[in-house]
């Protein structure tokens, strides 16, 4: 059941970090006391002409200092009008939702790959689960997109960015540098989010590895609580095909079981 708890967020940052690209810190008096990492928030726009919510994934949070931080990429005339928000508007979020991202007991060893805006997703897995090592892979297009490489690099054992076009980092797409160092790695499980054509990438870059892949995916959402299907994905489980909500079922799944 998702969490239907509506809660009041002050903004105490709101600001732009890469080109087209923002964080924003929210403080509440209510928070709540258990986040998984991967999980999202639901987030109400003060302004009439845009009712649906905005799906963000929790980036980072601080349960002593009841604060969530999230990021997000101006696309729409929607996140134009939420950069435009200074610090002290208050927000309606509904947080936590979604299944978020718990791993099995046997896991020491975690690659966390994020492509584009899909790395936002990455700095709240480290926060709930400081005890496992991270080997963090960020990628995207050019220099000017990169973000949240310094927040990733103070929770990671090891951090590498990649870019298309070489401007930053290493040169090409993000799921072949991994490839180049999955030996040397080995790790447990690799955790990624990013565009469904990365997925595709990853699977057959990883191909020559047994390695479990878990993916958060990104998808448009309406309600966020499962009641209007708007973000049914494809699944396969036991043999047969399905459907399955990201928002509810999800937005955590094995990459096996997704149909791409």
């Amino acid at each position: 059941m998702a969490n239907l708890i509506d809660r009041t967020g002050v903004i105490t940052l709101n600001r732009q970090i890469a080109k087209d690209i923002y964080k924003i810190v929210l403080q509440f008096d209510d928070f709540p006391q258990s986040i998984h990492g991967a999980q999202f928030a639901h987030v109400k726009l003060n302004d009439k002409a845009h009712v649906l919510r905005r799906p963000f994934c929790i980036c980072d949070y601080n349960i002593a200092d009841k604060t969530l931080t999230m990021c997000y990429a101006v696309v729409g005339k929607g996140t134009e009008i939420l950069s435009k928000y200074p610090v002290g508007e208050k927000l309606k979020v509904m947080l936590p939702l979604g299944n978020g991202f718990v791993p099995d007991k046997n896991v020491k060893k975690i690659v966390l790959l994020g492509g584009g805006m899909g790395s936002a997703v990455l700095p709240a897995i480290s926060r709930t689960n400081p005890e496992l090592e991270y080997y963090t892979y960020l990628g995207f297009a050019n220099k000017d997109k990169v973000a949240l490489e310094e927040e990733m690099r103070a929770l990671s054992k090891e951090i590498t960015v990649a870019t298309d076009d070489g401007s930053y980092g290493r040169k090409g797409f993000v799921t072949n540098v991994l490839a180049e160092d999955m030996e040397r790695i080995s790790p447990d499980l690799i955790f990624c989010c990013g565009p469904e054509v990365m997925y595709k990438a990853l699977k057959k870059a990883l191909a020559p590895f047994n390695v479990p892949i878990i993916v958060s995916l990104e998808a448009r959402m309406g309600c966020g609580i499962g009641a209007c299907l708007v973000c049914n994905c494809k699944v396969k489980r036991n043999g047969e095909e399905g459907y399955a909500r990201a928002c509810i079922d999800g937005p955590v799944f094995n990459l096996d079981e997704v149909v791409l």
